[in-house]
C-alpha cells in the first residue's frame, strides 16, 4: 500500500504545479494498482461537532445521568454503522473515508435506543446487543437504499428508531427516559451542553429558523391541545403519578430529550429543505404533527415514539412541501406569494386546522381518566370495571353500617373471643433509599415502617394459612397474583398429606424500587425487601416432625389496598424479587 498527494480533479497538472499555484491537494493510496481517494476528518465538519456534543452526553450518562446503557452496547452501534458507511464507500465509490456519517448515526440510535433489562453501571453488558446491531443496520440501509433525486428521503437512525419501536413493541425495546435525574448541577450542566451545543451547530449550518419553528410550534400546540382535555395524561416510569395538564406540557417542553430530537435529530441538512421559510415551516410542521400524534397515547412509550414519528411523516412530505413552498422562497410580498399558491393556501390552512381540531377528539376517545393503567407487575393488561348508579346512597350506607355494628341489647353480656392474635417477630428499622422518595415524595420513614408491618403481618397470615391448609385464611393476607403463589404452596401440602409451619426471622428491611416486568417505561414499583432467616418443620397428618430447615430469607414484596376485616392493613399483591432494581 503506497501513499501520495493527488491534485484536485479538473484540468491538467504537472508535477508541483498545485504547490506553487495554491491548489489544495488530495490525499490517496494505491491498492493493487488501483489510486483510493483518502477522506480524512475536518475539524470544520459539523458532524463532527455533533458528535462531540453527543459523546460528552453519553460520557455524563454513563456517569451520573443512569442511563440504563452499557459501552457495550454503544460500541456495536458505532462500529456497524462505521463498518457499513466505510465498506459502501471503499466497494461501491472507491474511497477510503472516515465514516463520520455512519458513527453520527450509530451514536444517535446509542443514546435513543434502550433494550429492557439493561441496568446503569453494567458497562460490557451485550444484552440484547443484536437489536441495537439490526437497528444502526437498517437505518444505513434506508440512507443507501430509499433515495429521491439523489438524497435520502428519511434521516436514517430516525426512521429506524420508530420501526424497531413499532414493530419490537416495550418488551424488546424502548426509547431513552423524557425525563433523566431529578433537578440539579448535573441537570444544569447537561442542559448547558445540550442546550449550547444544539444552537451552536444550527447557527453554523443556517437551522436556527428550524429549530426555533419546531419548539415554537410544538409549545405552543400542546397548550392548544390540552386545553380542552386536562385530563389527558403520561404515565411515566421515573414520576409516582399520572401526568397531566400543566404538568405534561412542563415535561413535554422542558424533557432533555425533546431537546435532543429538535436539536439534532430533526435539523439534519439533507433531509430538510434549503430554503430559510422551508426550513422554518418544516419544523412547524414537525411540531404540530407530533402533537397530532401525541393525542391517543398514555404511556410515555408510545408518547417518545410518536414524537419520533413525526418526524418520518414529515420528511416524507419533504419534496412536496418544498415544491409548494417555492413562491414564497422566491416571492416578495404575501399577496403575491397567496395569488401563487391558488387554491393550495386555503387548502393547507383548512386541513391544519381540521387536523389540529381533530386532536382533542382522538385524546378524548383514547383516555378519559387522570390514571391510567398500562399493565400489571406481571405485563398482563387489567380489567377496569366502572359501575355507576347502583348500591344505596351513601347516608343510608352509613346509617345502616353504624347499626349493624353496635351490640344487640339483648346480648350485652360477655362472649368468647373469635378473632385471632398475631405476635409479629422483630421488625429491624427500615431504611428508605433516597431514589424511593425521589420518585415519589409522599413516601417517608411512616410510610415504610407501616408498609414493612404489613407485610411481615401478611407473611404470618400465609404461614398460619398454609399451617391449617386454610385457603380461605389466605385470602386475608394476599391477594391477586400473591395469593395464588400462596394458596398454591397449600394445595401442594394437601395433595402430599403434610403439614408446614413457617416461622421467620428478620435482620434488615428496606424499600426497594423496581421496574416493571414487560416494560420499563411503565410506572415503577416500590416493594419491601426482607432479608433473615426462615424456619420450615414438616409434619405429617399425625403430628410427628419429618424434617426441620433453616435457610436464609430474602423476598421482595409488593403491597396492594387494604383487606376487608378489622385488621386494616395492606396486603401482598404481588412478587417483586425477580424484577430488576430501578
Amino acid at each position: 500500500m503506497a501513499t501520495i498527494d493527488a491534485p484536485a480533479p479538473g484540468g491538467l497538472s504537472v508535477p508541483g504545479e498545485g504547490l506553487r499555484r495554491g491548489v489544495p491537494r488530495r490525499r490517496s493510496v494505491r491498492i493493487r494498482g488501483r489510486e483510493y481517494p483518502v477522506l480524512l476528518p475536518s475539524i470544520r465538519d459539523p458532524r463532527l461537532h455533533v458528535a462531540a456534543v453527543l459523546l460528552t452526553l453519553q460520557v455524563l450518562g454513563q456517569t451520573v445521568l443512569d442511563f440504563r446503557l452499557s459501552v457495550a452496547q454503544i460500541l456495536a452501534c458505532l462500529v456497524t454503522g462505521a463498518l457499513i458507511e466505510f465498506g459502501v464507500a471503499f466497494f461501491k465509490d472507491k474511497t477510503i473515508m472516515w465514516p463520520a456519517s455512519g458513527l453520527l448515526t450509530g451514536n444517535s440510535t446509542a443514546f435513543i435506543l434502550r433494550v429492557p433489562g439493561t441496568i446503569h453501571g453494567q458497562w460490557w453488558s451485550k444484552h440484547g446487543i443484536y437489536i441495537f446491531i439490526g437497528v444502526v443496520a437498517f437505518a444505513m440501509a434506508t440512507k443507501y437504499l430509499i433515495r429521491w433525486k439523489g438524497r435520502h428521503i428519511f434521516n436514517p437512525s430516525n426512521i429506524a428508531l420508530v420501526l424497531a419501536f413499532v414493530v419490537l413493541g416495550p418488551q424488546y425495546t424502548e426509547p431513552q427516559d423524557l425525563w433523566w435525574i431529578p433537578m440539579g448541577m448535573w441537570m444544569i450542566v447537561t442542559y448547558a451542553v445540550l442546550i449550547g451545543g444544539g444552537l451552536l451547530i444550527a447557527w453554523e449550518l443556517k437551522l436556527l429558523g428550524l429549530v426555533a419553528g419546531y419548539m415554537a410550534a410544538f409549545a405552543a400546540s400542546v397548550a392548544i391541545a390540552l386545553a380542552p382535555v386536562p385530563d389527558h395524561c403520561m404515565v411515566a416510569s421515573w414520576h409516582a403519578t399520572a401526568l397531566c395538564g400543566t404538568d405534561l406540557w412542563k415535561i413535554l417542553v422542558t424533557s432533555p430529550e425533546v431537546l435532543i430530537f429538535a436539536f439534532f435529530m430533526v435539523p439534519d441538512p439533507r433531509t430538510v429543505p434549503e430554503g430559510q421559510v422551508g426550513r422554518f415551516v418544516f419544523g412547524a410542521i414537525v411540531a404540530i404533527l407530533s402533537v397530532l400524534l401525541l393525542g391517543p397515547t398514555t404511556l410515555e412509550f408510545w408518547t417518545k415514539t410518536a414524537l419520533l414519528a413525526s418526524l418520518v411523516f414529515a420528511c416524507a412530505g419533504r419534496f412536496a412541501l418544498v415544491r409548494l413552498l417555492e413562491p414564497l422562497e422566491q416571492a416578495g410580498g404575501g399577496l403575491a406569494v397567496v395569488r401563487r399558491l391558488g387554491w393550495a393556501a386555503p387548502a393547507v390552512l383548512g386541513s391544519t386546522l381540521l387536523l389540529a381540531t381533530a386532536l382533542p377528539v382522538s385524546a378524548q376517545l383514547s383516555t378519559h381518566s387522570p390514571e391510567p393503567a398500562p399493565e400489571l407487575p406481571d405485563g398482563s393488561t387489567p380489567k377496569l370495571a366502572l359501575v355507576v348508579g347502583s348500591g344505596p346512597d351513601y347516608a343510608s350506607w352509613l346509617t345502616l353500617t353504624a347499626g349493624t355494628a353496635l351490640p344487640s341489647g339483648s346480648q350485652s353480656g360477655p362472649v368468647s373471643a373469635s378473632a385471632r392474635v398475631w405476635v409479629l417477630p422483630p421488625i429491624p428499622p427500615v431504611s428508605v433509599p433516597s431514589n424511593v422518595p425521589a420518585f415519589d415524595p409522599s413516601v417517608n420513614q411512616q410510610t415504610a415502617d407501616k408498609w414493612a408491618h404489613d407485610a411481615v403481618l401478611d407473611l404470618l397470615i400465609e404461614s398460619e394459612a398454609r399451617r391449617a391448609h386454610d385457603l380461605k385464611l389466605a385470602e386475608e393476607g394476599a391477594d391477586g397474583d400473591g395469593l395464588t403463589e400462596f394458596t398454591d404452596v397449600i394445595t401442594q401440602d394437601v395433595a402430599g398429606g403434610k403439614f408446614v409451619q413457617k416461622t421467620y426471622s428478620f435482620d434488615r428491611v428496606q424499600l426497594s424500587l423496581f421496574l416493571p416486568k414487560f416494560s420499563t417505561q411503565a410506572r415503577r414499583l416500590i416493594g419491601v425487601s426482607l432479608h433473615g432467616t426462615t424456619t420450615l418443620i414438616t409434619r405429617d397428618s399425625a403430628g410427628k416432625v419429618l424434617s426441620q430447615q433453616t435457610q436464609p430469607y430474602t423476598k421482595s414484596w409488593g403491597l396492594g389496598g387494604a383487606k376487608d376485616g378489622n385488621l386494616n392493613h395492606d396486603v401482598i399483591n404481588a412478587d417483586f424479587t425477580d424484577l430488576a432494581p430501578a
